[in-house]
């Protein structure tokens, strides 16, 4: 999202995004300036369309990698190759209704199947986010024999440090329930529109059990600095996550330019740059016949902090936005 700067603009930007909305901006980061404000609700709606982009590429692996493990082990073929696993597991309640939804239809109070059925495939890509971490609560399946997920969990976490099957015992499993927890979290502020920088404290990745109570690893951020870092910590964790998930779509991510902007926007320079934020400017790719021409234009806006739309006729291609002092 790009807010136009501009007395013109900013009353009406607030009014539109409410007071009411922009009140935890205001009493958190101390703006001086509506503009502020709104270059601060800017930076917040940059951070969480990275982290989104991030965690959608997450969470087609993670049901990817589950729908492959356990369709090696339970279920009949469907028509694209996907096999049915979810129907031959004693899932949970709630996640066995969360299918059901998906492949019956309720009329007049009866649940009727789905005609023509959706196909394993099309009701793995329909299930949310949480339903993959509650999938680690499933310990029988659907004959009543125990769900052996040391040996299913190396399957979909090649990339874990913990190779064995006999090393998924149930603190680790616990831990990687959290992980997944955290994720759903992040992934559900972000669908609702709630500040991204808006956190409590840091847990320890485990899980409440009778005997077992996780810690608080660091209180809730008080400062914008301790937003970032915290923020740091849960991208960083995403992509560890994505790393064990799959060590090459991790190392192909790393390397783009979603990832780039992501780490860039997770830094206090970042977020003092939003908060002095400049009107936009153009610079018209066409008009450059080299490289060394464009890069002095491009170093003059970073001196300047200046931040720019790179287009090519009328279209917009990129935006060049630089912290350089």
């Amino acid at each position: 999202m790009i807010l136009a700067t501009g007395s013109a603009y900013v009353g009406p930007l607030v009014d539109a995004i409410s007071h009411a909305r922009l009140s935890n901006y205001r009493s958190f980061f101390s703006p001086t300036s509506d503009n502020e404000t709104l270059g601060l609700y800017q930076w917040n709606d940059d951070v969480s369309g990275c982290l989104f982009r991030a965690m959608s590429l997450l969470e087609i692996v993670l049901r990817n990698q589950f729908h492959k493990a356990l369709g090696c082990r339970f279920g009949a073929v469907g028509p694209t190759g996907g096999k049915d696993w979810f129907n031959h597991l004693n899932l949970n309640p709630d996640s066995r209704d969360k299918v059901k939804k998906i492949t019956h239809r309720k009329r007049h109070g009866t649940w009727l199947p789905r005609n023509p059925m959706p196909s394993p495939d099309d009701v793995v890509s329909k299930l949310t986010f949480g339903f993959w971490s509650h999938l680690l609560d499933v310990t029988h399946d659907a004959t009543g024999q125990t769900l052996k997920w040391g040996e299913i969990l190396v399957d979909v976490v090649p990339g874990h440090r913990m190779r064995q099957p006999t090393q998924w015992r149930q603190p680790e499993r616990d831990a990687l329930f959290a992980r997944l927890d955290l994720c759903n979290e992040i992934r559900n502020r972000i669908a609702h529109h709630e500040p991204i920088w808006k956190l409590g404290p840091l847990l320890q990745e485990a899980r409440a059990r009778s005997g077992v109570t996780p810690v608080i690893v660091a209180p809730a951020p008080t400062t914008p600095a301790d937003v970032i870092d915290r923020l740091s910590v849960y991208y960083d964790r995403m992509m560890e996550l994505l790393k064990w998930l799959s060590p090459d779509v991790a190392a192909a991510y790393r390397g783009c330019e979603s990832d780039a902007r992501c780490r860039m926007l997770l830094t206090n320079e970042a977020l003092d740059h939003y908060r002095n934020r400049r009107t936009l400017g153009t610079v018209q790719l066409d008009h450059f016949l080299g490289e060394r021409r464009l890069a002095k234009v491009l170093k003059y806006a970073s001196r300047h902090r200046q931040p720019v739309a790179l287009k090519r006729g009328d279209a917009v291609v990129g935006h060049w936005t630089s912290h350089a002092k």
